[in-house]
């Protein structure tokens, strides 16, 4: 092989390489970097943020950002402000999404969460702006969605042994809640303090509301207590 020819080979590589790299640089800089969502304001045991970048443990202080999948171990707490103004809490075994956050998610007036497993207490924002109302707040699980306007309220899985797939709602205070089946469509509305409902399952509507005993209400605050 010719000095030549292997010049000429030399040049092609050197030229290939020279696009691979301007086209990694071009996908780095155009990559969008995720939002920040909210942050950690009260931490006990493992927890860890689960996102396209990684597994990293959460800390005081520590930024959350859109889509991370938040995950609680043993006995572990975690308690976070978002952007909105809504502070949530979760129990230990949680796993929580955050998928959108009102002002923080383009072209999005609400905020949307999920709850894969495991106990939750949200705490919304009382005040909304009169020329910019806001749609309910959602988080949505496998078998219903809620919808929370200026509320505090608990929700989880089973709750005192109810089982794995059954989930708990009450409202605590504030201005209103719904649940919605995932399958059926069914809605029930809470309207009162202590007034709580139950979805037994995947494909099950919610049950009628009725007040929570004391016995329940104190199990469901003890599963976010610190």
């Amino acid at each position: 092989m010719s000095w030549r020819i292997i010049d000429m080979l030399r040049c092609k590589i050197r030229w290939i390489a020279g696009i691979v790299i301007w086209l990694f640089a071009v996908v780095g800089y155009a990559a969008p970097k995720p939002e920040v969502a909210g942050y950690v304001t009260r931490v006990r045991g493992e927890v860890v943020s689960e996102a396209a970048t990684g597994r990293q443990p959460l800390a005081l202080g520590r930024v959350l950002y859109l889509g991370d999948r938040i995950v609680t171990g043993i006995d572990a707490r975690l308690e976070a402000r978002m952007r909105d103004g809504m502070v949530i809490t979760l129990g230990e075994k949680t796993e929580f999404v955050v998928r959108q956050v009102a002002g923080v998610t383009p072209d999005k007036n609400n905020s949307v969460f999920e709850l894969a497993k495991g106990v939750f207490r949200s705490v919304t924002a009382q005040t909304e702006e009169k020329s910019q109302p806001r749609e309910p707040c959602r988080v949505e699980t496998p078998v219903a969605t809620i919808g929370i306007r200026g509320t505090e309220l608990w929700g989880g899985f089973n709750l005192l042994d109810a089982g794995p797939s059954t989930l708990d709602v009450v409202m605590l205070a504030g201005k209103g809640v719904y649940v919605e089946s995932a399958a059926t469509g069914k809605r029930v509305e809470l309207k009162q303090p202590g007034e709580g409902t139950m979805v037994k399952g995947t494909g099950q509507a919610p049950t009628s509301v009725k007040a929570w005993g004391e016995k329940k209400l104190q199990a469901a605050q003890r599963t976010v207590a610190w």
